[in-house]
């Protein structure tokens, strides 16, 4: 009979600890406007610790790494917190790892930013992307102009669009990676990252995602 209820309290705890790795994987750095990239001078971004349904956590914190240093948000120039929410300014270049952590120490995925005084970016979703959604890139400039565009991933050129849009359809896991657009002979964007998801095999009932999830 001891041995049996000893089973029971470790088949507990085993569960108990299973789902909170869950919840832990399910907290993500949510960014609005959602995208990874901005040209300086386009005001501010709100970052935010949400799970898979658009909620904000209670207890994690938005943190960055940059140039080798961890910074946690309101401890920055520019980096600030205001009325319990986390703002980046986008009034110089700069870029950094950002991510949200648990008091615990517990992390999420990095979202990788860059603001940038260039002429020319690629505007991405931020967020992680569900498999079999479809994703719009749009090489922007700063001018507001959009022209004949060229999109790679990695090094491979993808497609070509005379009004810099390009729509990835029905994603996969090896559409994830990193993805640049070039405008003419001089101008091309840095390279930003795309993260694709398997969506919740069980979502909960009644529960609308969130819309970060789906550009």
């Amino acid at each position: 009979m001891k041995m049996r209820l000893l089973s029971v309290i470790l088949l507990h705890g085993v569960c108990v600890l299973h789902l909170s790795a869950l919840t832990v994987s399910a907290v993500s750095l949510s960014v609005a406007p959602n995208s990874t990239t901005f040209f300086t001078g386009s005001g501010l971004s709100v970052l935010t610790c949400d799970d898979d349904n658009g909620k904000t956590v209670d207890g994690w914190t938005v943190k960055r790494t940059r140039g080798g240093r961890t910074e946690m948000c309101g401890a920055a120039a520019g980096f600030v917190l205001k009325n319990s929410q986390c703002q980046l300014m986008l009034d110089k270049a700069t870029d950094g790892a950002y991510f949200c952590e648990s008091s615990s120490g517990q992390r999420s995925d990095e979202v990788n930013i860059i603001v940038s005084a260039g002429s020319l970016i690629l505007d991405i979703p931020s967020s992680p992307v569900w498999t079999g959604s479809n994703v719009t890139l749009l090489c922007q400039s700063r001018d507001g102009k959009q022209g004949n565009s060229d999109f790679y991933k990695s090094v491979e050129r993808i497609g070509f669009d005379p009004e810099g849009k390009w729509i990835l359809i029905n994603v996969q896991k090896s559409d994830e990676g990193l993805y640049s657009c070039s405008a003419g002979v001089d101008k091309k964007s840095p390279e930003f990252r795309l993260t694709v998801r398997d969506p919740p095999a069980d979502p909960p009932p009644n529960v609308k995602s969130s819309s970060s999830y789906y550009p």
